[in-house]
């Protein structure tokens, strides 16, 4: 059996918890929910050990979901909105390109593609 991912919805909003109500029909996802307002909510998050946050672009705490990514780095973050329908992943990885064809495989990186070889810094 595969490991199931851990996936933190980050918010309480009623977008989320629609979110949260189909993410948890796929059986390789364990779907929690931190509601964003509680005192301690970064370190419920946190001790959650996720593989991946996901928080609401449009609710006035996304901030709080971005700035996870000063002290988590490889924590990926994906972003909803649903007033577009977009979903922005953010990550906090640095990279040192020093030629434009080290850029281009940071953005080769970014996209999935299999040219991509990186090394961080």
């Amino acid at each position: 059996m595969h490991k199931r991912l851990k996936v933190v919805l980050y918010g309480n909003s009623l977008f989320l918890a629609g979110v949260k109500a189909v993410l948890e029909e796929h059986a390789d996802l364990d779907v929690t929910q931190v509601d964003v307002s509680l005192p301690d909510a970064e370190h419920r998050l946190l001790a959650a050990q996720p593989d991946v946050v996901v928080f609401d672009l449009t609710a006035p705490h996304a901030l709080r979901g971005i700035s996870l990514l000063r002290g988590q780095p490889n924590l990926p973050l994906i972003g909803l909105n649903a007033n577009d329908n977009t979903v922005l992943v953010l990550s906090a990885r640095s990279y040192e390109p020093s030629t434009v064809s080290d850029l281009a495989r940071v953005i080769r990186a970014q996209i999935g593609s299999p040219e991509a070889e990186l090394s961080n810094p």
